[in-house]
């Protein structure tokens, strides 16, 4: 079973980092790609020069005040909103491999106008997020494809803006963030029943709170298609010089609309009862500091909270 990426999960994080079977020594071939130690957990992550995540914080970001929590989440990961770029106009190679000039254009259709000096694009962010969403023609610009493979729809990510410290390498940002998501998971999930430790994934079923009482829910924390990047925290989280660690997390769903669908199937053979708004609302008591999220949800769009 361990040779096996697991559904649209795996879809999306093979992508970004590979399946159960990829052999580490191919991977270190890759540009920007090493490996963090957080307790017993290894992960393998993502820091090359040429990913939206790093292109989008080289400079502090400034939302709009009509900026929405997934508006922002999708900024810091140098994503387009859906509704400039409906689900599978944008795929996890894009996520990793693209340069300054296409990460500013899949953010342009959701920022306010903007003059056109050089100084502007450099701060891509500056006026950023929220304003004239919409973006006419901006996804002819993008990549045509299947919404299996968009990480918008398909993985969410926990967001930490880890503080650039001196003497700290990126190895060390990446096992801090994974700390902070493993203790967030820890507390929000009760009774555990099951759970599955796979290179690229952990897989739970347990229960979480809700306003009805405790309720089924299936999570996944990613041990691969981790992304990091030096740059800069919003300005509205201090706007201070950090090191930005993308962890995978998602979840099952009751109709199977999220990120584990056949999680069902290849593993718990039962299912969640959770929404992704539940589980998100559950998982934000326990959100660290400096950290957000977003859940991804195809039938009522990304649960997030930032």
């Amino acid at each position: 079973m361990k040779s096996i990426c697991f559904s649209l999960i795996a879809a999306a994080m093979a992508s970004l980092g590979g399946c159960a079977t990829y052999d580490n020594a191919k991977m270190a071939q890759f540009e920007g790609v090493g490996t963090a130690q957080s307790a017993a957990i290894d992960y393998e992550f993502r820091a090359s020069d040429q990913m939206t995540i790093k292109h989008a914080n080289s400079a502090p970001q400034k939302f709009a005040s009509t900026a929405t929590a997934t508006d922002k989440v999708f900024a810091v990961l140098g994503m387009p909103s859906l509704k400039a770029a409906p689900p599978g106009t944008f795929n996890s190679g894009q996520l990793i491999q693209s340069t300054r000039e296409e990460t500013i254009r899949y953010m342009s259709s959701d920022a306010a106008s903007h003059s056109s000096t050089g100084k502007d694009l450099e701060a891509i962010g500056l006026n950023a997020i929220g304003g004239n969403v919409g973006g006419a023609g901006m996804a002819l610009n993008l990549v045509g494809g299947s919404p299996k493979v968009d990480p918008r729809v398909t993985v969410g990510f926990v967001i930490c803006f880890m503080p650039a410290v001196e003497g700290q390498d990126m190895a060390a940002a990446v096992a801090g963030c994974g700390a902070k998501v493993e203790a967030m998971f820890n507390k929000t999930m009760k009774e555990i029943s099951k759970s599955y430790v796979l290179p690229n994934a952990e897989y739970r079923l347990g229960k979480i709170d809700t306003p009805a009482g405790l309720k089924a829910a299936k999570v996944f924390t990613g041990r691969r298609g981790v992304l990091a990047a030096e740059g800069f925290a919003p300005l509205d989280r201090g706007g201070f010089p950090a090191r930005i660690v993308a962890i995978p997390v998602g979840h099952e769903t009751t109709n199977g609309s999220s990120s584990g669908a056949l999680i069902d199937t290849m593993l718990f053979k039962s299912r969640g009862e959770v929404t992704s708004e539940q589980l998100a609302a559950a998982l934000a008591k326990n959100l660290p500091k400096d950290s957000a999220f977003y859940l991804p949800d195809r039938d009522r769009g990304p649960a997030s909270v930032y």
